[in-house]
């Protein structure tokens, strides 16, 4: 069934994605009014039985004067990677080529999104490289590629950083950095529960980093 003409308008609205909780629906949209070609907007709900609220633009911190396509939020609700489309003349600048993939972060669920990061040169290439997608454990990246009119599917795992001091080696040297950070919003230590972490450094930041200690990594 249609959804509505709170999310649908006239114009071309796609790329739909909905929260694990079922509360959240983020789609990309040509319709007028937002920063760009096409934007990325959210529509809520209470519960999953009720119909959805009017649409939200994401905002200018997020969405570019450019085509922000493909919204995929993580399972926590924290993290959100889209992408500058490849079908359009120009695509979002700071990338590596052509259509390159971003994310983009938020301290909790009422927080506002915080300026996009791109993935960069491991994922993203001087071809197109678009529609990123998360396993619902956040330990892999699916996306595809566009390369002289051929399209190609990928995977990548993600995987945390937990040789702090660059010794290639995990040990009470890397947990003291760790604790240093404890209780505080410190990404070169946020780890867990997923690769990204989750805003504070905490118990669940010590788990991931027991899985490697003692290992070369």
């Amino acid at each position: 069934m249609n959804v509505g003409p709170k999310v649908n308008t006239s114009l071309s609205d796609a790329d739909p994605w909905i929260s694990a909780d079922g509360l959240e629906l983020y789609y990309k949209s040509y319709r007028d009014g937002g920063y760009g070609s096409a934007d990325i907007y959210v529509t809520r709900r209470a519960t999953q039985n009720d119909p959805w609220g009017e649409s939200v633009n994401l905002g200018p911190v997020l969405n570019s004067a450019y085509d922000d396509d493909s919204p995929c939020v993580s399972a926590d609700g924290l993290l959100l990677l889209f992408d500058g489309t490849y079908y359009s003349s120009e695509v979002r600048p700071g990338g590596y080529g052509g259509g390159d993939m971003w994310m983009t972060r938020r301290a909790s669920l009422s927080a506002p999104w915080q300026a996009p990061a791109n993935l960069g040169p491991k994922v993203n290439s001087a071809a197109h490289d678009c529609l990123p997608r998360l396993s619902p454990d956040g330990q892999t990246l699916y996306f595809f590629t566009e390369r002289d009119g051929t399209f190609d599917n990928w995977r990548a795992a993600i995987i945390p950083i937990v040789d702090f001091n660059g010794d290639k080696i995990v040990n009470l040297k890397d947990f003291s950095r760790l604790a240093q950070y404890w209780g505080q919003n410190e990404s070169s230590v946020d780890i867990g529960p997923m690769a990204w972490g989750d805003g504070v450094v905490d118990i669940h930041d010590v788990a991931v980093l027991v899985e490697y200690w003692l290992s070369g990594f």
